[in-house]
């Protein structure tokens, strides 16, 4: 049986979906989390690429966060039913990913960890939200199954960690996108990740 190690901060971030993957599947692994100021300056130069996540598979390291999580969802029986589902998986995986980089300006000013006018900024981002929900709530109505596809996948974790994120620095989301937010509730009430949703705390990303 592979030991798996998996490396990051103590934050959501990039590595929940991973986290919620080894749960889901009932796998043993090293949750390491660092600490940004305390920690990860020694750590940071075992980092081949400087950056963390990275799953170490005995041996083996995978870097960023998506080849990793892809990775953990084929292995563990979260990817789709054949090659046009994972097809899809992937493209929705990507898209989420665009328009986090698009609504990052404004969440960045949000979180205070710039200096922006929020007022400026929010129309942009009101319609990068529409947009990409929009997009996120045909996909449900088309795969018809209460996720993305015709199962629960590793996509579905990741998806729902954005969401959560979303709601936890908009207080006017649930609001607008209530279908949404059903979406994330189901994916975090499957019984095989429910217990680690609740103990986990509640961490803002």
């Amino acid at each position: 049986m592979p030991q798996y190690k998996l490396h990051y901060f103590d934050i959501r971030g990039m590595a929940e979906p991973a986290r919620l993957i080894f749960h889901f599947a009932g796998q043993e692994f090293e949750d390491l989390r660092y600490d940004r100021q305390a920690e990860w300056p020694k750590v940071k130069p075992t980092s081949e690429t400087g950056k963390a996540p990275w799953l170490d598979v005995d041996d083996e390291r995978i870097y960023e966060s998506l080849a990793l999580t892809r990775y953990l969802g084929r292995k563990f029986n979260l990817a789709g039913k054949d090659e046009m589902e994972s097809a899809q998986i992937d493209s929705i995986v990507d898209t989420c990913k665009d328009f986090f980089d698009e609504v990052q300006s404004y969440l960045s000013v949000k979180r205070a960890r710039s200096e922006g006018n929020l007022e400026e900024l929010r129309p942009k981002y009101d319609e990068t939200c529409k947009k990409w929900y929009t997009y996120l709530q045909s996909r449900l109505d088309k795969a018809k199954s209460g996720f993305i596809t015709s199962k629960i996948s590793w996509g579905d974790f990741l998806l729902a960690e954005g969401i959560l994120t979303m709601q936890n620095f908009d207080e006017e989301f649930a609001g607008k996108y209530p279908k949404i937010v059903e979406y994330k509730d189901r994916v975090y009430s499957h019984p095989k990740i429910k217990e680690y949703i609740e103990k986990r705390g509640d961490l803002l990303y």
